[in-house]
């Protein structure tokens, strides 16, 4: 067994020990992460926007996608993670209006090639006083693993959403899910000549 074999097989083993905290999503600056959603650092807020932003949460079970899904570290192919999330809330009147971003990464397997890998990522607003889901929509990414390369990264900015405003307190009223659903698999071949990012 190779040195690089050996790493990403006990990469996959603690992967599958120690999952991705849904916590980490709540200390997260509440306005946002200005760097995701494409500002500057230390950027003044636009107008209207709130701290009191709904929270997000990764649903059980949907912060990875593995595959095979029932693969032992020896035989995965590849694995998308969601490393961070950040929400930007902007009241205007009785409506608010929360973008939501993500980033995350694509790691190859002890028996993955390179190559492009995506998967379906579902982006949803719950209603706290019944459980309703008031809004989702599910996206595509993808991360290119270029010949020679291990892992690539992928960023997603969803499309805003506005809610009705139904008190002072947005983070009682909503909470935001966000997971990988069913659709993961190759996009398309990576060339033999792509560079390394």
């Amino acid at each position: 067994m190779t040195n690089r074999s050996r790493a990403l097989r006990f990469a996959f083993a603690a992967a599958a020990l120690w999952p991705i905290a849904a916590a980490d999503a709540f200390e997260l600056p509440k306005i946002g992460v200005p760097s995701l959603f494409g500002g500057k650092e230390g950027a003044p807020p636009p107008p209207g926007a709130t701290p009191d932003c709904p929270e997000v949460f990764l649903e059980p079970g949907a912060a990875m996608m593995r595959a095979p899904a029932d693969a032992d570290s020896a035989n995965v192919r590849y694995q998308l993670s969601i490393n961070s999330t950040a929400r930007e809330c902007i009241i205007d009147g009785d409506k608010l209006t929360i973008k939501v971003g993500v980033e995350g990464s694509a790691v190859l397997g002890a028996a993955g090639q390179p190559g492009a890998y995506g998967a379906n990522l579902r982006i949803a607003f719950r209603r706290q006083k019944d459980d309703s889901i008031v809004s989702e929509k599910t996206y595509r990414v993808a991360a290119s693993i270029p010949a020679g390369g291990t892992r690539d990264e992928f960023r997603i900015v969803a499309d805003p959403v506005t809610l009705p405003v139904m008190s002072l307190k947005a983070q009682e009223d909503y909470e935001i899910l966000v997971g990988f659903t069913q659709g993961g698999g190759v996009e398309k071949p990576a060339s033999a000549k792509q560079r390394k990012r």
